[in-house]
């Protein structure tokens, strides 16, 4: 069993008594996708200050925007769980999650790409663009791929991992602070890196090594299809 498999058996096992109830009041999948996506856009515009009528807080944005996109990952999860559990899948609700879920990365790193924004921070939205460009690749060359007949769901950052990662990162940078001298977290010895910018660099190094990744084995695969 690999470490995806344990991951889903760990979250069914906790979030399976939630779904019951889900079903029970008479939610559907494609309603708590759309709740996720809600939760993306209050995550992005937590970020972005808009809550907040007094200064740019930095713990206070970044920890929020954790939580929230913590809440949304778990809509992602229950929306496909119970369509499993209880025969509920279709082609177009697959199809729907799909899209939704471009929809709400989309947003997620329009909230980051302005709160760097807010700071004139170059290379903080240089990174977040690039990571961006590395997480909808990701998805796109296993989409193109899996249409020419090859399984292509290698690599380590795809969706759950990348929010995971970015809510777990953004909580721990928040709370750190909210804890410490901004101007001790914010100096780390390059112009525009901190550390919650170091977790960007981190995700659009290792998303664009998983595209990469998925391009140079679909040219395998395709071609032992050829041959």
């Amino acid at each position: 069993m690999d470490y995806k498999e344990a991951g889903r058996k760990i979250l069914y096992f906790m979030f399976d008594p939630l779904v019951h109830v889900v079903k029970k009041v008479g939610i559907k999948p494609n309603h708590i996708t759309i709740i996720g996506l809600i939760l993306n856009v209050i995550a992005a515009l937590h970020l972005m200050n808009y809550f907040r009528e007094d200064s740019f807080s930095y713990g206070d944005n970044l920890l929020g925007f954790g939580i929230f996109l913590g809440f949304a990952g778990l809509m992602d999860t229950i929306d496909g769980r119970l369509a499993r559990l209880y025969d509920m899948k279709s082609d177009f609700g697959a199809f729907f999650d799909s899209v939704i879920d471009r929809y709400s990365e989309f947003i997620m790193f329009m909230g980051i790409v302005l709160y760097y924004h807010h700071f004139d921070n170059v290379l903080g939205i240089s990174l977040s663009f690039l990571a961006l460009i590395g997480s909808i690749m990701v998805s796109y060359n296993r989409s193109r791929a899996e249409a020419l007949g090859v399984d292509c769901s290698i690599g380590f950052m795809q969706r759950p991992e990348r929010i995971v990662f970015i809510g777990i990162w953004s909580i721990i940078w928040g709370i750190v602070y909210i804890t410490s001298s901004s101007t001790i977290v914010n100096n780390i010895g390059f112009q525009g890196l901190d550390y919650f910018t170091l977790g960007i660099l981190f995700l659009a190094i290792s998303t664009n090594i998983t595209a990469l990744r998925r391009l140079l084995h679909s040219e395998r695969e395709l071609k032992k299809l050829a041959s």
